[in-house]
C-alpha cells in the first residue's frame, strides 16, 4: 500500500495518487484532510490535484496516517526537495520561537557586506545592524519596523549577505516604491559594480515582461497588480531559478485568498529560495491581517491560524520578526491637536438624511447578521463625505447637475441648494484658515483627505500659496515634470519655489515618499477607518532624519453634530484606537500604545477597509449610544 506525491511544474500544484491496494479507509482520511484545507481541490477516484500549499499543510497529518494505516509514501524529485525544505523551515520556526538571540555574528556583518560591494552606506547602530543579524539568521524573515527606520536598506543588506552567487532577487512592491529600491542600490553599492545591481522593472504588459525575463536579469521589481497578470511567468522564474522574493508593504496581501493579489502570492509562496516581508503596519484592521503574510512567509505551518487563535499573539510571533520603533530612532513624539468644527445647518440636514440610510442598511448587523455589506459601506462613504464636504454628495445625487435636477421633494431641493450656496463646508474653511496661518508663520503643510474632490478643491482654494496636489489620478514619472507625482513632490521640497502646501490622498501618497526635511505640519480634513493609511501618512513628516528637537504637529479636524444623531468622525477615531491597540498587542511597540492613548486602517480606502466591527461602532454613534471621545484622549 502506498501513496505517491508529485510536484507538477507547469501548473505549480501537487498531485497525490493512491495505489490500487490502499485501503479505502486510509484514502478517505487523506481526502478529508485535503478537503478540510482546500474544499475546491480536484479529486477523481484515487487521484487528488491540489495547491502545493495544501500538500505542505497536510504533511504532518499524512505522517500520522502512514503510521496508523501502514502505507508508504513516495515522491518525485521536485516534491522531495520542496518537502525537505519545508521540514527545515518548520525546524527554523521552532528554534526561533521565544527568542531574539542573535546567532549570526553581528560584528562580522559590516566587513562581509564590504567584501560583497556594499561599501557606500554603513548600517546604523544598533538597530539596523541588529535587524540584519536577526534577518540573516532566519531562513525567511519579517521586518515590521516603522517607516524611516531603513527597512529597504536592511532587506537589501540581508539579500547581499545571504545570497549565493547565482541567487536572483525579485521585489514585489507598490509602484510608488520602485524608486526607493533604485536608490538603495545607488546609495549602498560600490561605484565599480553599481550598474551590475540595477533593478529591471517588470512593467509594460505580458509580452514585454516575457521578453525582459528572457534576458535573465539578476535583480527585478514588479507591482502587485502586474504580478497577478503574469503569474505563470513568475512561477516559471521561481521554479527554474534560485530567487529571493521580498514583499514590500506586505500588508497589501492581507486579504489572503479572498483577494487576487493574496491568492496569487500564496500559490507562489513555496517556490522562492528565500522569502522576506516588509511592512510598518502589518495589522491595519485586525489580527487576521497578519495571517496571510505569515502563510506566505512560512507556507504550510498554519502560523496565521495560530496567531488568530492565540490569547497573546506576540507569543507566536516572537523571534520571527524585527521591529525598530520610533523610540529607538530618538524622535520626539508629535503633538496632536484635535479641532472640532460644528456642521452648518444645511449640512446637518443632509447628514441626518444619509444617517437614516446608513442605519437602514445596517439594521440587520446585530439581529439577523444579513446585510448587503457593499451597499452598507457605500452609505458609510457618503456619510464621511457629508461630514467633510457635503457639496460632493449633492452633486452625485443630482447627477452632477444640481440646479437643473428635477426634485421630487421641495425640502430636499431646499437643503441641496442651501449647501450649494455655502460653497464650502465649515470644516474646509477652517482647514484652509489654519494652513494659511502655518504658511504665514514660515512653515509648510501637508493636508490629507480620503476624497479626490476634496484634494482638488483645497488645492484650488490655496492656489495663491502655490498649493499642489497628489491623488490616484496623478501618474508617476520624471521628477522634472510638474504634472507627475515625483515632479510635484520635488516642487514641494524646493524652498526656492512658492509651493508651501501639498494636498494629498493617503491611498496614493502615504507610502514611498519623505517630506520630513521641509514639512513639520500635517492637517487631516478627514480620516478613513484604515489605520495603515493614517500611520503611514503621519510618517511622511515624522521619521528618521529629523533635526534633533524638531517639533512635529498633527492637526485632526472633526465635524460635530447634535449628540442625538452622532458624529461619524468620532466613530473613526474610536475604531483607529482599537486597531492601534491590536497592533500593539501583537508587536509590543510602546509607540503604538502611546498613540492609542493620545487618540482616545475607485475611493478604495473606505469601501474596502470598513470591517463589521467598524459598522457596529457606527450604529452606536448614529444612535447616540457611543461615548464622545474627550480631547485629551483624542486622536
Amino acid at each position: 500500500m502506498r501513496t505517491h506525491i508529485e510536484y507538477i511544474d507547469d501548473i505549480a500544484q501537487g498531485k497525490i495518487s493512491g495505489s490500487e491496494d490502499i485501503s479505502m479507509v486510509a484514502w478517505n482520511r487523506i481526502r478529508e484532510l485535503v478537503i478540510g484545507i482546500q474544499p475546491d481541490a480536484e479529486i477523481i477516484n484515487k487521484i487528488i490535484l491540489a495547491d502545493w500549499g495544501t500538500i505542505l499543510s497536510m504533511a504532518p497529518h499524512l505522517a500520522q496516517l502512514r503510521k496508523q494505516y501502514g502505507f508508504k509514501t513516495t515522491y518525485n524529485d521536485t516534491a522531495k526537495t520542496l518537502l525537505l525544505r519545508y521540514r527545515q523551515e518548520v525546524k527554523a520556526v521552532r528554534s526561533a520561537a521565544g527568542t531574539q538571540k542573535v546567532e549570526f555574528n553581528a560584528e562580522e556583518i559590516p566587513n562581509r557586506l564590504i567584501d560583497k560591494g556594499f561599501t557606500k552606506r554603513k548600517l546604523k547602530e544598533p538597530y539596523q545592524l541588529r535587524d540584519v543579524s536577526i534577518m540573516a539568521r532566519l531562513s525567511n524573515g519579517a521586518n515590521f519596523s516603522v517607516p524611516g527606520a531603513g527597512k529597504t536598506t536592511v532587506a537589501f543588506a540581508t539579500h547581499v549577505i545571504t545570497r549565493d552567487s547565482d541567487t536572483k532577487l525579485l521585489v514585489v512592491a507598490p509602484k510608488n516604491a520602485f524608486s526607493a529600491w533604485d536608490d538603495v542600490v545607488n546609495d549602498c553599492m560600490d561605484e565599480t559594480i553599481r550598474n551590475d545591481w540595477t533593478f529591471t522593472r517588470l512593467v509594460g504588459g505580458y509580452e514585454t515582461i516575457e521578453a525582459l525575463l528572457r534576458a535573465s536579469p539578476m535583480r527585478m521589481i514588479i507591482g502587485y497588480e502586474q504580478l497577478i497578470k503574469v503569474q505563470n511567468l513568475i512561477s516559471d522564474l521561481l521554479t527554474l531559478n534560485k530567487v529571493h522574493v521580498i514583499l514590500d508593504e506586505s500588508h497589501r496581501m492581507k486579504a489572503g485568498d479572498r483577494s487576487q493579489r493574496g491568492a496569487t502570492l500564496l500559490k507562489l509562496s513555496h517556490l522562492p529560495t528565500r522569502r522576506d516581508i516588509l511592512s510598518g503596519t502589518p495589522i491595519p484592521r485586525s489580527i487576521e491581517d497578519i495571517g496571510a503574510q505569515l502563510e506566505f512567509l512560512w507556507p504550510g505551518q498554519s502560523l496565521g491560524r495560530q496567531v488568530f487563535e492565540a490569547s497573546t499573539p506576540r507569543q507566536i510571533l516572537n523571534g520571527l520578526y524585527v521591529r525598530t520603533t520610533k523610540q529607538e530612532l530618538g524622535l520626539l513624539s508629535p503633538k496632536r491637536h484635535f479641532i472640532q468644527v460644528r456642521m452648518s445647518s444645511p449640512q446637518v440636514a443632509l447628514y441626518s438624511i444619509i444617517r437614516q440610510e446608513v442605519l437602514k442598511e445596517l439594521s440587520g448587523i446585530r439581529t439577523t447578521g444579513n446585510i448587503d455589506l457593499t451597499r452598507a459601506k457605500r452609505s458609510v462613504l457618503s456619510l464621511l463625505q457629508v461630514s467633510s464636504n457635503p457639496i460632493t454628495v449633492v452633486r452625485r445625487l443630482t447627477e452632477q447637475d444640481p440646479f437643473s435636477f428635477n426634485y421630487d421633494d421641495p425640502k430636499i431641493e431646499a437643503i441641496f441648494k442651501s449647501i450649494l450656496e455655502e460653497t464650502d463646508s465649515p470644516k474646509i474653511k477652517e482647514v484652509c484658515k489654519l494652513a494659511r496661518q502655518i504658511v504665514a508663520d514660515g512653515g509648510k503643510v501637508v493636508i490629507w483627505s480620503s476624497f479626490r474632490a476634496n484634494v482638488e478643491r483645497i488645492a484650488h482654494l490655496l492656489s495663491d500659496l502655490g498649493a499642489t496636489y497628489i491623488h490616484g489620478g496623478i501618474d508617476t514619472g520624471d521628477e522634472n515634470d510638474p504634472n507627475t507625482r515625483e515632479g510635484r513632490i520635488k516642487m514641494f521640497h524646493n524652498n526656492n519655489l512658492k509651493c508651501d502646501v501639498l494636498v494629498a490622498n493617503p491611498a496614493a501618497c502615504s507610502e514611498g515618499i519623505s517630506l520630513h526635511k521641509v514639512c513639520h505640519n500635517a492637517i487631516y480634513l478627514d480620516r478613513s477607518f484604515n489605520a495603515a493609511h493614517y500611520l503611514q501618512s503621519v510618517d511622511r513628516i515624522h521619521r528618521l532624519g529629523l533635526e534633533p528637537g524638531t517639533e512635529t504637529n498633527i492637526y485632526v479636524f472633526e465635524s460635530t453634530a447634535p449628540t442625538s444623531i452622532g458624529a461619524i468622525d468620532y466613530s473613526v477615531r474610536r475604531r483607529l484606537i482599537v486597531k492601534l491597540r491590536t497592533m500593539f498587542d501583537a508587536l509590543e511597540d510602546d509607540d503604538l500604545q502611546r498613540l492609542a492613548i493620545d487618540e482616545e486602517e475607485g475611493e478604495v480606502p473606505i469601501d474596502y477597509d470598513v470591517t463589521l466591527d467598524d459598522l457596529a461602532d457606527i450604529i452606536d454613534e448614529l444612535s447616540g449610544k457611543a461615548r464622545i471621545p474627550e480631547e485629551e484622549e483624542g486622536f
